[in-house]
């Protein structure tokens, strides 16, 4: 799984780059979707107006 679709919301997920600001763990269990499709992701963010989460999708470039 790489993506993690909030239906309630409208926010998709980056597995792997989600933080305790995106709300991963709050998310309704009748209203989460996991997926690995990411024509899916675009098909969502295209035809029913859902976005990347904030938090997950930008991380921050970290340098010394």
């Amino acid at each position: 799984m790489k993506y993690v679709v909030d239906h309630h919301k409208k926010h998709v997920h980056e597995q792997r780059y989600s933080l305790d600001n995106c709300g991963v763990d709050r998310i309704p269990s009748d209203a989460v979707e996991l997926t690995d499709s990411q024509d899916y992701i675009k098909e969502l963010e295209n035809t029913h107006s859902y976005v990347k989460c904030p938090y997950c999708h930008e991380v921050p470039l970290l340098i010394d």
